[in-house]
């Protein structure tokens, strides 16, 4: 008896995009390399670790994206991530202080988009719930974190980012009801 494994065939756009990363890859290594070393060389700010940030949040969304959790609320919710980080650290880098108004608005903006996108195919994305418990207890602690240490005029954003936050908690509890807590242990493994 002779077994025959077979393997489906590549595609023509899966090679064209391996060798499309293969081309890409040199510039993107060439100027990772280079930027901190003319930043060294020309002394300043470290604009170059800006663009570090930049040429991975470029890599991991477009270039190479995931293969295990590429589904839209994952996807949006390490942009809006990687995208407060990228803010604090030009904050802190350039000119400090806005970042705390700003950082609040895109992490709302953020989990408001991953809500509506969780609740418009409920049964589907009930599988996409730790991501989405993650960034409300994210937003949850930024909030209390903000309104305790930040005195500025516009408190308003933590505020408004820790109420979306209670909201979708509330939404999750009532929309699953006692399967919340089934939902809770099987992906925290809580007993």
């Amino acid at each position: 008896m002779k077994i025959e494994i077979t393997y489906p065939s590549v595609a023509k756009r899966t090679l064209q995009r391996r060798k499309l990363l293969h081309i890409l890859r040199w510039p993107i290594w060439l100027i990772a390399y280079t930027s901190p070393i003319l930043n060294l060389m020309l002394g300043g700010e470290a604009w170059s670790l800006i663009v570090l940030i930049g040429l991975y949040i470029l890599w991991r969304f477009v270039l190479s994206p995931d293969l295990v959790e590429y589904n839209r609320i994952s996807q949006s919710i390490k942009l809006t991530c990687n995208a407060c980080v990228l803010l604090g650290v030009i904050d802190a880098l350039f000119s400090f202080g806005w970042a705390f108004d700003v950082i609040p608005i895109v992490s709302f903006g953020g989990l408001a988009m991953s809500g509506i996108l969780f609740f418009t195919d409920f049964q589907k994305q009930k599988q996409n719930m730790l991501p989405m418990l993650l960034m409300i207890f994210l937003n949850i602690a930024g909030s209390i974190i903000g309104l305790s240490l930040w005195f500025g005029v516009n408190r308003w954003a933590y505020t408004v980012m820790g109420a979306l936050a209670l909201a979708l908690i509330f939404a999750f509890v009532v929309l699953l009801g006692r399967d919340f807590l089934l939902e809770f242990r099987k992906r925290f493994h809580v007993r």
